[in-house]
């Protein structure tokens, strides 16, 4: 059998089990530098209807997106981008995505070993030579939280990359690189300064050159400390009477693991993208969602059973990204933050609405 005409699930059965470079690359196939990577399509009335009927149901308040086979399907805002405003959540509306941030990072360090920058078995001691444990912890082990760092103590001076740096030095580790999976933001923070070591550049021009700008995602970008709230949407917590309003951040402490803001179509042209190898070739891709023994983390992505997904926390925002084996491809970003609300339900329930339906043909392209 020819490697193109393995199925979607055998691939990701593949990448699971051996790690089969081509399998990865399949995905969602490769796209040549003219191809579109996501187009719109003749609109459902009906599954439109079900979805913002479900969406309804269950009080959301954000922007979904789904794509189906690179066509958009559905993309709209529920609920109130600032309440007190009465400004409405749309498409265009912009939301920091917290954790999924770590892709994007995940991303730049796979671009680098591309260019012979560097690899991610090298030992963090090569870029950093007062690293604790460093001649043991690769950067392997940091992209899958496998590493054993402490997370730092913070102080209101600590504004740069280096002075985070000092203080995860100052922590010392809790355990030997590979023993454990625990999943800290330090681990990402430490990434984020090696991509500013090896490519001369900050970290947030580097994603906006290497990835932004390749995507085309035009409408995203990054918070800090002198622009906090770049983005649109105002995020709340969802209290037992009211809507608690999420106002500051510390910035600082989301150097390279949360500090992103995006949109719901720009986060799909970001999973097209690095799909069909405009961003990655297929052995980094590979690397990417082969995740190791102790979780189903790979680098930067989940890749569990028969999904690949990523997911953020920040404050009252709320962020969640998943590719199905069917090419159903969901990102839901949310402003409202409710514990007792299952975001990766939320997906699942879309996703069984959209799967039920035929895709109807191209009408337009998508801009």
């Amino acid at each position: 059998m020819k490697p193109y005409i393995i199925p979607f699930f055998l691939c990701i059965f593949l990448i699971s089990q051996t790690g089969c470079q081509n399998a990865a690359f399949l995905l969602h196939g490769k796209a040549s530098a003219s191809e579109e990577l996501l187009y719109t399509v003749k609109k459902n009335k009906q599954v439109e209807k079900k979805l913002k009927n479900y969406l309804e149901s269950q009080q959301i308040s954000g922007s979904v997106m789904v794509v189906k086979n690179k066509g958009i399907v559905f993309n709209e805002g529920a609920g109130y981008s600032n309440i007190k405003k009465r400004k409405k959540n749309t498409p265009s509306t912009t939301y920091p995505i917290a954790s999924m941030t770590k892709v994007f990072v995940a991303t730049s360090i796979l671009q680098l070993q591309e260019k012979g920058k560097l690899k991610i078995t090298d030992p963090i001691s090569k870029f950093i030579p007062s690293f604790p444990n460093g001649k043991k912890i690769k950067l392997y082990h940091l992209l899958t939280h496998t590493s054993g760092i402490r997370p730092p103590i913070w102080h209101m001076n600590d504004q740069k990359p280096q002075d985070l740096m000092k203080e995860i030095e100052k922590r010392g580790v809790a355990f030997q690189p590979g023993e454990k999976w625990d999943y800290i933001d330090a681990n990402y923070m430490v990434l984020g300064f090696v991509i500013e070591k090896v490519s001369n550049d900050s970290l947030h021009h580097y994603i906006q050159k290497n990835i932004f700008n390749k995507a085309h995602m035009r409408s995203s970008g990054f918070m800090t400390s002198k622009h906090p709230t770049s983005y649109t949407s105002v995020g709340y917590f969802k209290g037992v009477t009211h809507l608690i309003p999420k106002k500051n951040f510390t910035i600082p402490l989301l150097f390279g693991c949360g500090d992103i803001y995006s949109t719901t179509y720009d986060l799909s042209l970001f999973d097209q993208a690095l799909m069909s190898g405009k961003l990655i070739n297929r052995k980094s891709l590979t690397e990417m969602l082969k995740h190791g023994p102790r979780s189903s983390y790979g680098l930067g992505l989940y890749h569990r059973g028969k999904t690949i997904f990523s997911r953020g926390v920040l404050g009252g925002w709320e962020s969640f990204h998943i590719m199905y084996k069917d090419k159903i491809n969901i990102v839901i970003l949310l402003n409202i933050r409710n514990r007792k609300a299952n975001i990766q339900k939320l997906s699942n329930d879309i996703h069984t609405i959209v799967a039920a339906e035929k895709t109807q043909p191209r009408s337009k392209k998508s801009r």
